[in-house]
């Protein structure tokens, strides 16, 4: 407070004294010049009419001759401190006397005055009169006579004015400072009694109040600052009792807290060991469902080996069908259970796309093909082949989404569809799928829960298709651990589309690409589907291939066709909405001229054990992969051509010795009669005391595990036959379980246990497994040596890829011709700029047309000229001179290209005119 109060003197002093300071100076400055004016002026005065006397009483002396009388005149003169010599000059000019020092110069040469004039220097002023000679009426200049007065007694009197106007100034600085001060005191002071009187109110007793007189200078703020510690002292109070209130209320609140998490503590070990309780329960009911199911299914299919009447494999069929929706229902609880519990884990290794759509249309292709839909897919140019991914999920994903398009579609198509979204800086490949039906569509409502778990479009009594509702909210779920988004599109009447993408890396290996090569004896292939989506796909399918295809919608174009033409190698029948005996009797007049594929329907019945010769088939939806054996096996004139519906039998290429542990006898009949069938040797026990005593015995190369079992279960008996000796340490042992949760695939590789596999096992998973633990390959049937194969046919050397050429043009021929004829037609001129061109060093006329029929070749599918222009066109891009060895090899190259796709023209006209 003390500095504030030393501050506010400071300003008092500052704006009371500087106006009276800045008056006294300048009051003191208007005095000092107007006395330096006086004295200055004084000195003019007198030395202007000192001057003018003594002139005047010089004329006698003058024209006397009498000098001694003036110069006693002079000296005595001098006698005034002001003047400081005289001198007097004849008519001429010419000095007569003088006395004091010698004048000083006053600048340039200056005539003599006719009156008197006054001259000044730093240090004097010269007074100048003429000596004038009066004689009547005229006058006459005799002489002139100069005084010259000093500055120095005028300098002394400013002095002494300026040293007065000093004394006078701080006198009268001193004065108001002192009045200041005391009006600053009598401000400041009251001020400072306040200030100190509020210091010692303490901060929790606001009674205190301060002493206010009415006589007071500041009594108005006195009696403020009263009411103001009136004010503060009952806000106090209020506030006080507002703690005191909010203090028993929170004190309350925290009681109660502290019971509600008493309570929450007890509700979450509770939930836990639901949790847990769920889980194992979940566990429990899996391995009890599945195990009957492992028998169901296994045994259904050894007894679909068999023979069979019509009706008992139809009953058969039935049974496995229901065995595997009891299957898929079981796992879409246990995923959704899995998620819930944050447990669900992608196992992420390398795939096939097109592996992966080709089986979950295989699943679906019975169910779809009984409504007689259409079930495709169309995998674009710029998906990758092989990607890193979860197989078993994408393939979940699919499924769910196929499943759900051909539970609600009646008539129409189902298509898969696969593209190439976008590519990321750190190549990240964004994969879209889609699902297109043409079924009934979903409203805007249906839209908003249709990914909700439980949830179906149609939840009404009277709904045509069952479910859980789990299917739709898994697969959100999945993609959304894949990093993808999932929606759809749809309107009531209009079908719907479902998508998803998915983000993933793709396989860069140039042995997993896809590279059609020539079939020997198959260039040229006919195919009949009445279907357009399956028969747009299917064209695909065979054009990758390598092959040419010619597509017809009817039986008519097809026959017409083959009357007219005789250039194919291959006829791919589609069965269509046709029964499939009178098929194969279609088939029986054209097999005649080449052999038949018979694209069947997969919910066909009564499918022959025997099939003419020259005859074959294969289900739809069609498979590249099974296409391409199918043609090669067809088509090879040494290979007998099984029928490719019928799966090879697995052999191994020696026997095993393998132990089969199960408590269920049904299960340890199932394996027992599969491993039989491939020819291994086989023990079995009922439970661990019996796998034990049988290890002892006997060194097997396999023991396969159930988990689940009375008195000791599988994960304990694996952990005694590992310490029975050193074979056994090394000895695979895969558990077979019907256990689905994620904790118990830990615990079984952690309790020594290689392996696991889930029931119900099948053939395939047991064979691949059995292969791969004991390096016991399976041997695949035999295949005709190269010796045995027929010449390959010379490959085509046509510069043209025609089937290309319809695959650019989205498979539209008509396009695809009308666009080759155009690039055929503008040959002759291309060729001739080109040459014309190189031969007159023209760059960009040569740059220009290269660069046109590149463009051009890009959609006529001539790969010879499209890798020439290209590489000239880069090469010319690289340089302007025409001499390169580059750029004169490409044009070669061109115009050889070019030449030889004239000459093909001319042959190809020539063979359709004869």
């Amino acid at each position: 407070m003390k500095t504030t109060s030393q501050t506010v003197q400071r300003r008092i002093l500052v704006l009371a004294l500087l106006p009276g300071a800045l008056i006294s100076v300048l009051m003191c400055s208007l005095y000092l010049w107007a006395r330096f004016t006086e004295l200055d002026q004084q000195l003019i005065t007198k030395a202007e009419e000192m001057t003018r006397r003594l002139a005047t009483l010089v004329v006698y002396s003058m024209e006397s001759g009498e000098m001694e009388s003036t110069q006693a005149l002079a000296s005595q003169t001098l006698d005034d401190t002001d003047i400081r010599a005289v001198s007097l000059l004849d008519r001429n000019g010419k000095e007569l006397l003088h006395a004091g020092p010698n004048l000083l110069p006053i600048g340039l040469a200056q005539p003599l005055p006719g009156s008197v004039s006054l001259y000044t220097t730093h240090d004097t002023l010269r007074a100048i009169a003429p000596v004038v000679r009066l004689s009547g009426d005229q006058s006459e200049t005799i002489g002139w006579l100069q005084l010259e007065y000093a500055y120095s007694e005028t300098r002394i009197q400013k002095y002494r004015a300026t040293l007065l106007g000093i004394i006078l100034l701080a006198l009268a600085i001193g004065i108001a400072f002192s009045l200041c001060m005391k009006l600053s005191r009598s401000l400041i002071n009251p001020l400072q009694s306040i200030a100190d009187e509020l210091d010692e109110i303490d901060a929790y007793d606001l009674g205190s109040r301060l002493d206010s007189s009415p006589n007071s200078l500041y009594a108005t703020l006195e009696l403020a600052i009263n009411r103001l510690l009136e004010r503060l002292s009952y806000s106090r109070d209020e506030l006080q009792r507002s703690v005191d209130l909010s203090t028993n209320e929170l004190q309350e609140t925290l009681e109660t807290i502290e019971i509600q998490n008493v309570e929450l503590d007890l509700a979450r070990k509770e939930a836990l060991e639901a949790s847990r309780s769920k889980s194992e329960f979940l566990a429990n009911m899996s391995h009890e469902i599945r195990t009957p199911l492992n028998g169901i299914s296994g045994y259904t299919a050894l007894l679909l080996e068999t023979e069979l009447k019509s009706q008992q494999r139809e009953y058969l069929s039935t049974i496995e069908k229901s065995a595997l929706g009891l299957m898929t229902m079981l796992n879409d609880i246990l995923d959704f259970s899995r998620i819930e519990a944050g447990k669900l884990e992608l196992d992420n290794q390398q795939l096939s796309i097109r592996e992966v759509i080709d089986d979950v249309l295989a699943i679906m292709a019975p169910a779809a093909h009984q409504k007689s839909l259409e079930l495709v897919s169309f995998i674009y140019e710029d998906t990758p082949e092989e990607i890193i991914g979860d197989k078993q999920r994408l393939s979940q994903i699919l499924t769910n989404l196929v499943s759900n398009a051909v539970k609600f579609t009646n008539y129409g198509s189902v298509a898969i569809r696969v593209m190439l979204e976008q590519v990321d800086d750190t190549d990240i490949h964004t994969l879209k799928f889609t699902v297109t039906d043409t079924g009934s569509g979903l409203t805007s409502e249906q839209h908003s829960r249709i990914f909700k778990a439980f949830s179906q479009a149609d939840s009404s009594r009277t709904r045509q298709a069952g479910g859980t509702g789990l299917g739709l909210a898994i697969s959100k779920s999945l993609v959304e651990q894949m990093h993808g988004e999932i929606g759809l599109d749809s309107d009531l009447g209009r079908g719907s589309t479902f998508w998803f993408t998915i983000r993933t890396r793709p396989v860069e290996d140039e042995n997993i690409l896809f590279k059609p090569e020539p079939i020997p004896g198959c260039n040229h292939v006919l195919l009949y589907e009445p279907q357009e989506l399956s028969r747009l796909s299917i064209g695909h399918q065979v054009q990758s291939l390598g092959l040419q295809v010619t597509s017809f919608q009817s039986l008519g174009e097809l026959q017409q066709y083959i009357e007219t033409h005789n250039n194919h190698d291959l006829l791919l029948l589609s069965q269509g909405d046709d029964h499939l005996q009178r098929t194969i009797k279609i088939s029986e007049k054209y097999v005649q001229q080449t052999p038949v594929l018979i694209l069947a329907m997969a919910g066909s019945s009564n499918h022959p054990e025997n099939l003419p010769p020259g005859i074959h088939c294969l289900l739809k939806p069609v498979a590249r992969n099974k296409l391409l054996m199918a043609i090669q096996g067809m088509t090879s004139k040494t290979l007998q051509s099984p029928d490719v519906m019928q799966p090879a039998k697995a052999v191994f290429e020696k026997q095993l010795d393998i132990l089969v542990v199960d408590d269920n006898p049904v299960n340890l009949k199932l394996l027992e009669t599969i491993l039989l069938k491939m020819d291994q040797s086989v023990l079995t026990a009922n439970n661990g005391f019996e796998a034990i005593e049988l290890c002892h015995q006997k060194a097997f190369d396999l023991v396969l595990m159930d988990v689940q079992m009375p008195d000791i279960d599988g994960l304990e008996t694996t952990q005694r036959i590992r310490t029975i000796n050193n074979i056994y340490k090394r000895i695979p042992i895969i558990a077979v379980t019907a256990h689905a949760l994620p904790e118990e695939r830990k615990q079984i590789l952690q309790s020594g246990m290689d392996d696991y596999m889930t029931k119900p096992v099948n053939t395939r998973q047991l064979v691949s497994t059995i292969s791969h633990w004991t390096g016991n390959s399976v041997q695949a049937p035999d295949e005709p040596s190269e010796e045995d194969l027929p010449e390959k046919l010379q490959p085509d050397c046509s510069p043209v890829d025609e089937e290309k050429s319809i695959q650019l043009a989205a498979g539209n021929q008509q396009l695809a011709r009308e666009m080759l004829d155009m690039l055929l037609d503008g040959l002759p001129e291309d060729l001739k700029t080109i040459e014309e061109s190189f031969r007159n060093n023209l760059h960009e006329p040569l740059l220009e047309r290269v660069h046109r029929l590149h463009g051009a070749c890009r959609y006529c599918a001539a790969p010879k000229l499209l890798d020439a222009c290209l590489e000239l066109e880069t090469s010319l891009k690289q340089t302007i001179h025409l001499n390169s060895p580059n750029i004169i090899h490409g044009v070669e190259e061109v115009i050889g290209s070019i030449r030889e796709l004239l000459e093909w023209q001319a042959k190809r006209e020539e063979a359709i005119l004869a």
